[in-house]
């Protein structure tokens, strides 16, 4: 019987075994048939999100609204990233809480539309190592399966989703930032700023602008005299002159995309450094804000290097960026495409005369505190002044304007009761009722001209030329926006606080650096002590050392000494006794 039992196992496993490979093979030849068969079918594309490509695309889902079919979503609040995702319902209705929240597809689910009578099936992908579930917006690929051999349809459908994307982000300022791996991921919108809202000395916008412009359209130009096509500016003062401001206005006029980006950003080292600045698209600006944050000047390395044979330790930068990596990629700066690079620092003593040399940083523009001239328009940007009026009534207005006295009227929160505005809605005193949010837009007074003239000028005869930056004299405008009067009457106190608050760093600064040297001279000396107790203590022992050396030295000699002594005593013994034998 067990014999019997044994076959039938044995034959039993023998078959599964059989069927199984018959099986495993089949369906490995029918996939590779269908492989095959579909190869020449189907056209497959993917989308990195670390490439601007995805944004195009993923732009277009959202506006075709593809993803309106997934049950699945990531739920964030909407905030000035790029929209990337199914609008909320509140976004299509009228009420004001407008885009209120933002759904994003999660991964793995596959969606079917139409394009140009071609059926597409697109799907997001989950990027490498990330959890299990919904996923982040900015990791991940999207794959996208054509069901076509017509590549024409493909080039179509980019092209299309790049100018769609283009025409969207036209009203605002596209800013591209990255990520922690290093990676064009994290991009966000602004509202594009009029280059006329700059307040700078007069020029300088104006030679950027048509510097600016005057390179883009020279890319042929560059390419007939073998020069490469590329330009660099350095904007640099103090902090709030308006660098970056100026860089934001700029791109808004030249429809560029600003690439910003970070030296001193962790992870970030020169191979990083020349990958990124190598996957920016065409005309765009790449912007390095605060350039000198990378590394030590040839200055600071040598006070580090005076520091460090003196016995006192130095923080040293953190940066991996090296001098000669940054060098590489400016200079290797893709000369072909175009590309605006744009560099900020608040102390441009600190960077490399290396960094500077023309053909690096070809524009220098310093960025100094805010002149007359620039007072006297900030202030005019403020408070613009009404529109003129028919010829009649401005004569009846030209005698009032030549009797106005520059001094506020009784309540300067309110305007006087003789002058017009061209507000259509003008604000009032009356406090709102409780927990009400006033949404009464707020404008400044719309006062004649020759009046808006005059409150210039006193305010700028008020405020000493190239003591403030133009963002202090801007946040003190802000807090009396709607009330020039006492814009006026109330900078000289203004500037007494700032003075005072100026006064107090500068003294807390001057503590803190006289307590850093106390420290530091403390440290030395206790440095300078121990080195001398070590010295001392050094001395004692080579002194005992030495000491021990001669005992020993001397204890050995008597030992020598002594058995020279006895063999001496027993050579004489052997000579006596061999005489005595004689």
């Amino acid at each position: 019987m067990e014999p019997v039992l044994a076959n039938s196992y044995l034959q039993s496993s023998l078959n599964f075994f059989f069927f199984g490979t018959v099986l495993e093979t089949g369906r490995r030849l029918w996939q590779f048939l269908m492989d095959k068969f579909t190869g020449g079918f189907v056209l497959t594309a993917i989308f990195d999100s670390a490439d601007p490509a995805y944004e195009w695309f993923f732009s277009y889902l959202n506006d075709e609204k593809i993803w309106s079919s997934t049950r699945e979503f990531r739920v964030t609040a909407r905030t000035t990233s790029r929209t990337w995702g199914v609008n909320s319902a509140a976004s299509n209705s009228n009420n004001d809480d407008e885009g209120y929240a933002e759904y994003t597809p999660s991964y793995d689910q596959p969606q079917l539309f139409k394009y140009q009578g071609t059926y597409c099936q697109v799907t997001r992908t989950k990027p490498e190592g990330a959890a299990h579930g919904l996923g982040h917006e900015d990791g991940g690929q999207l794959v996208l399966t054509l069901y076509t051999r017509n590549r024409s349809v493909l080039d179509n459908l980019i092209s299309h989703a790049r100018a769609q994307y283009l025409k969207k982000s036209k009203p605002r300022l596209v800013v591209h930032g990255t990520d922690h791996c290093g990676s064009w991921c994290q991009v966000t919108t602004k509202a594009r700023r009029p280059l006329d809202s700059l307040i700078l000395p007069t020029g300088v916008k104006e030679m950027m602008l048509n510097d600016a412009r005057d390179f883009l359209r020279s890319e042929q130009w560059y390419a007939d005299a073998g020069i490469q096509h590329k330009r660099g500016y350095l904007l640099y003062g103090p902090p709030g002159t308006g660098k970056s401001s100026t860089i934001h206005a700029l791109a808004g006029e030249l429809d560029l995309e600003i690439y910003a980006l970070s030296l001193a950003a962790n992870g970030m080292d020169d191979a990083g450094l020349s990958r990124l600045i190598g996957s920016t698209p065409a005309h765009s600006i790449i912007l390095i804000e605060d350039i000198d944050c990378a590394f030590p000047s040839r200055e600071e390395k040598k006070r580090q290097k005076e520091a460090k044979e003196k016995g006192i330790v130095l923080a040293e930068t953190q940066s991996r960026i090296t001098l000669s990596g940054l060098l590489n990629v400016i200079d290797g700066v893709s000369s072909e495409e175009g590309r605006l690079l744009f560099a900020t620092t608040n102390y441009v003593n600190r960077l490399d005369p290396a960094l500077l040399r023309a053909g690096r940083m070809d524009v220098k523009i310093h960025y100094k505190m805010s002149t007359q001239d620039q007072i006297v328009n900030l202030f005019k940007r403020f408070y613009p002044a009404q529109k003129e009026e028919a010829p009649a009534a401005s004569d009846k207005k030209s005698r009032r304007i030549s009797e106005l006295e520059l001094t506020p009227p009784p309540t300067p929160s309110t305007l006087p009761a003789d002058s017009t505005s061209t507000d259509p809605n003008p604000t009032s005193d009356t406090a709102s009722p409780k927990f009400a949010v006033d949404t009464t837009p707020i404008y400044p007074p719309r006062l004649p001209q020759a009046a808006v003239d005059q409150l210039a000028e006193r305010f700028a005869s008020l405020v000493p030329q190239n003591k403030f930056t133009v963002a202090e004299l801007q946040g003190y405008l802000l807090t009396v926006k709607t009330r020039p009067y006492e814009a006026v009457d109330g900078v000289v106190k203004w500037m007494e606080e700032v003075e005072e608050e100026r006064e107090r760093m500068r003294k807390e600064k001057e503590e803190e650096e006289k307590r850093e040297e106390e420290e530091e001279k403390k440290e030395k000396e206790e440095q300078e002590k121990a080195e001398k107790k070590d010295k001392v203590d050094e001395e004692k022992k080579d002194k005992v050392d030495e000491e021990k050396k001669e005992k020993v030295g001397e204890e050995k000699e008597k030992v020598d000494e002594e058995k020279k002594e006895k063999v001496d005593e027993e050579k004489k013994e052997k000579v006596d006794e061999e005489k005595k034998e004689d």
